[in-house]
């Protein structure tokens, strides 16, 4: 009997490898939050469904959770991770909306034990154990290279962002430094305060415009102040005078470069950002004989996502973004 037993199940096994899964034994439910500071926005549903897709590789066990503000808020931020510790999640993966605002919180959940990735935006002096997402001034350095492509030392550049987040401040410094090295003579003639909002984009972008009527190109060192930048050059009454680098893929941005008014965008990945970044958090989670002794299971400190200049022959597969509530 014990043969054939035996026998039964290696054909029970054979079976599920030819099925495409082995049976496993039951494995403790873990729970992982991503904590993000636009909750609903395009940008971080596509990093969301990175996030589901890889709990979903790992086993039915993971089950993941989004949160964050609806407004752009670290503070608010910060609660959450605060809120998600005490409740003693298995591993966080977060977007730092203000470089130094989140700091406690992340340095608290990994005091607690708890592995904390973030990915899109980075603080860098926090105690986080790894970033996975773009790098930041090499993103604004392809974007400075395109707009060099374009107009080469007649270039006369506006750039919207505004300060705080650390990863917008390497795209400005990539851009600036990589245009200059591209073309020498081409001129950053003003940075402008955009508030991280697309009205605020128009109305700081068409008060630049108007003091600087040499400006022929305007970059947008993240989502908002590319649509912004489209509305200022149609209420100016000069579309097809200035030329849009944006940044992102939301759907305004397709449909502007589909119209032709944004020129192009610097199109990361959020989606590999999440993937990565929950594969990184429940590495982590998990230690093993080499990491013994560490508190956290084997990762990766960095991983770079990275970038494309997506114009009007690239964006048809972000047309179809996620959605969560």
């Amino acid at each position: 009997m014990k043969s054939v037993s035996r026998y039964l199940i290696v054909l029970l096994l054979l079976a599920a490898l030819v099925a495409g899964s082995v049976p496993s034994m039951a494995q403790d439910a873990e729970t992982y939050g991503m904590v993000v500071f636009l909750k609903g926005s395009e940008f971080f549903n596509w990093a969301y469904a990175g996030m589901v897709d890889a709990a979903a590789r790992i086993g039915d066990h993971i089950e993941v959770q989004l949160l964050g503000p609806a407004e752009w808020d670290a503070s608010l931020e910060a609660r959450e991770i605060e809120q998600l510790t005490a409740r003693g999640v298995d591993g966080i993966l977060a977007t730092a909306g203000d470089a130094e605002t989140m700091n406690a919180s992340i340095d608290g959940a990994i005091a607690a034990g708890i592995p904390v990735v973030l990915f899109d935006s980075d603080a860098p002096g926090s105690d986080r154990l790894a970033f996975a997402g773009t790098n930041n001034y090499n993103a604004g350095c392809s974007a400075g290279q395109a707009v060099a492509e374009w107009h080469g030392d007649a270039a006369r550049v506006g750039i919207s962002t505004f300060p705080g987040p650390d990863h917008l401040g390497k795209r400005v410094a990539g851009f600036e430094d990589c245009l200059a090295a591209a073309a020498p003579g081409a001129e950053v003639v003003q940075v402008v305060n955009d508030e991280g909002r697309v009205d605020g984009a128009e109305t700081a972008i068409t008060a630049m415009l108007q003091a600087n009527p040499t400006i022929n190109v305007i970059f947008a060192s993240h989502g908002n102040p590319g649509p912004g930048a489209a509305a200022a050059v149609r209420n100016l009454g000069i579309v097809g005078e200035i030329d849009i680098m944006a940044f992102d893929f939301g759907l305004p941005v397709l449909e502007l470069i589909e119209s032709g008014e944004i020129r192009a965008t610097v199109g990361q990945n959020p989606y590999l950002m999440g993937y990565m970044g929950m594969l990184l958090a429940y590495g982590a989670r998990h230690e093993t004989g080499v990491t013994a002794g560490t508190g956290f299971g084997p990762y990766a400190s960095l991983v770079d996502t990275g970038v494309q200049i997506l114009g009007p022959d690239d964006i048809d597969p972000f047309k179809n973004p996620p959605t969560f509530e």
